[in-house]
């Protein structure tokens, strides 16, 4: 790559993601004088590569764990948006699969929700509390009404 080439790729990249790039240290010479040299012109402080914290260890919350399986896409989307709601962070997987071929949804044991490992109790409570209804509207809600 030409260095007018890593210019206009650094040119690009926001403040953040542009000093990340340089504390990484995996640049080659010629990209890190071409990212430095953006970082002088944007009045940024250069980064030195210890600045770069190695992987963030707060942001990993475990591996992703499966607490719930349905036969329907739809009742895994739904519990998900259930968990996410509640500050759980969820996802469905297999659903495209399970949508797709739906014969196939019980040899695959289904569509899955997976929260994180550190999440799991939590999801299993709040897993409970919506199959016991608590989340459940009365028959004579307006949303009109409740709305401040």
């Amino acid at each position: 790559m030409a260095t007018s080439e890593f210019r206009t790729l650094f040119e690009m990249l926001n403040d953040r993601e542009l000093a990340d790039r340089v504390a990484s240290g995996g640049l080659t010479a010629e990209a890190e004088a071409a990212a430095v040299s953006e970082l002088v012109r944007r009045g940024l402080p250069v980064p030195s590569h210890a600045e770069l914290p190695a992987a963030d260890e707060c942001d990993y919350q475990g591996d992703m764990t499966i607490v719930a399986r349905y036969l329907t896409p739809t009742e895994a989307h739904m519990l998900c948006a259930c968990l996410n709601a509640g500050g759980v962070p969820a996802e469905a997987g297999d659903t495209h699969l399970v949508q797709a071929h739906s014969l196939l949804a019980g040899a695959v044991g289904g569509a899955s929700v997976r929260v994180p490992a550190n999440y799991v109790a939590e999801a299993r409570e709040l897993m409970a509390a919506f199959r016991r209804g608590d989340f459940a509207l009365d028959e004579n809600f307006d949303a009109d009404e409740s709305a401040p």
